[in-house]
């Protein structure tokens, strides 16, 4: 089970690294995956199944150590302030637990759909195409 989510996460990671700032990468990741898991968890549920993913990936990447789970979701904190390499690797450790817990306490079911919210954190729209403005 982790080694799929690890291989998601590696991926990801490979392909959005260059995007931003390690600490804008990280927020825009756990905010995106915060959000989605926030339709279908209630806030207790899923601050606790957070802490776990952040205690869990602690243990391997103790950049870690400094971050917080809130009410609103991930906080990096003194996080933000660590090396890109260190603070990306701790990111992608913490995704592949975050994805995992889900994946345990909802029959499958909501993982796939956290992976599909990272596949939208840091993309770049294709070269000539702009959003279109309502109105």
């Amino acid at each position: 089970m982790h080694s799929g989510h690890r291989e998601f996460v590696e991926s990801w990671l490979r392909r959005r690294a260059g995007t931003s700032s390690a600490p804008q990468l990280a927020g825009d990741a756990l905010g995106a995956v915060w959000e989605r898991a926030r339709r279908s968890l209630s806030d207790v549920p899923l601050q606790a199944l957070a802490r776990c993913a952040v205690d869990a990936a602690a243990k391997e990447f103790p950049v870690l150590a400094d971050l917080r789970v809130g009410a609103r979701g991930f906080e990096l904190g003194a996080c933000a302030e660590a090396p890109a390499n260190e603070l990306l690797a701790g990111l992608g450790g913490l995704l592949v637990e975050f994805l995992c817990l889900m994946e345990e306490t909802s029959g499958a079911i909501l993982a796939p759909a956290l992976e599909a919210e990272l596949l939208r954190v840091g993309r770049t729209p294709p070269q000539g195409l702009r959003p279109v403005a309502p109105g």
